[in-house]
C-alpha cells in the first residue's frame, strides 16, 4: 500500500459510486506532502468531532454542515477517507468512516430515493437502526487484544474494537458498505461495483492472540 495506489484507488471508487448515481456529492480527496516528504490523503480534520462524547446526531450535523466528508450518498451517508504515511511511503495509520444520516433526507431533497423503490427500497425502511462504522489502523496505540493495530468500530462504544487482519484499502471499505448497507443499488449495479479495482498490496499486522478472538479478514 502507497500514497499512489491509495489515492487512484478512492479515485476510482467515487467514480464507481457516481456511474451507480449513488452519490449525490462529493470531494476528491486531497494529497498533501509534509516536511520530510511524509504524505497525507483525505484532509477533513473536522471529523475529530466523531470521538467526542456528543449525541451521534450533533456529530453528524456537524460533518453534514462543514462538507466534513468525501462521499455523500442518495441517503445522507457520509463516507470518509484518510490515510497518513511516512516519509519511506510506509503506511502510518488510516481512518475510514461511515455516517449515516440519523434521519432520511425529505422527499423534496431527494425525490429519486423515494420514487425508486426497488432500486432503495431497503434503505428507506422504517425499522433500520442507523449507527457510524469506523475502520482505524492505528499501529502505534496497539495494544494486544484490547486495542489492535487495525480494529472495526461499529456505533459510538468506546471499547468496540473488533480485531481486523490489517490496514484497508479504500476499495475494500467502500464495497464493504455498499455491499451490506445498499445491497439492492449494489445487485442493480454489479458489473460496475465488481469490476477489480485498482491494485493495491495488503498487510497483515493481527496477532496471534488476536486472531484467536472473533476478527475481520476483509477483501482486496
Amino acid at each position: 500500500m502507497n500514497p499512489d495506489s491509495v489515492n487512484n484507488q478512492i479515485t476510482d471508487l467515487i467514480n464507481r459510486l457516481l456511474i451507480a448515481s449513488i452519490s449525490v456529492k462529493q470531494f476528491y480527496p486531497s494529497f498533501q506532502t509534509g516536511s520530510g516528504g511524509a504524505v497525507r490523503i483525505g484532509g477533513k480534520d473536522q471529523t475529530t468531532i466523531a470521538l467526542r462524547d456528543v449525541p451521534y446526531e450533533d456529530v453528524y450535523r456537524e460533518l453534514d454542515a462543514h462538507d466534513a466528508y468525501h462521499v455523500k450518498l442518495i441517503d445522507g451517508g457520509l463516507l470518509l477517507f484518510q490515510y497518513s504515511f511516512r516519509p519511506d511511503k510506509t503506511l502510518a495509520q488510516h481512518r475510514l468512516a461511515y455516517f449515516p444520516s440519523p434521519s432520511l433526507p425529505t422527499i423534496e431533497d431527494a425525490p429519486t430515493l423515494y420514487e425508486q423503490d426497488e432500486l432503495y427500497g431497503d434503505i428507506t425502511a422504517r425499522r433500520l437502526v442507523r449507527f457510524p462504522v469506523r475502520f482505524d489502523y492505528a499501529p502505534d496505540q496497539h495494544h494486544d487484544v484490547v486495542h489492535p493495530a487495525c480494529h472495526l468500530t461499529l456505533g459510538q462504544y468506546e471499547s468496540c474494537r473488533i480485531p481486523v487482519a490489517g490496514p484497508m484499502g479504500p476499495s475494500s471499505f467502500g464495497m464493504f458498505i455498499i455491499r451490506n448497507f445498499y445491497c439492492r443499488a449494489y445487485l442493480k449495479n454489479k458489473n460496475n461495483f465488481d469490476r477489480r479495482p485498482i491494485a493495491i498490496s495488503r498487510t497483515e499486522t493481527i496477532s496471534s492472540s488476536e486472531r484467536r478472538v472473533t476478527h475481520l479478514v476483509h477483501g482486496l
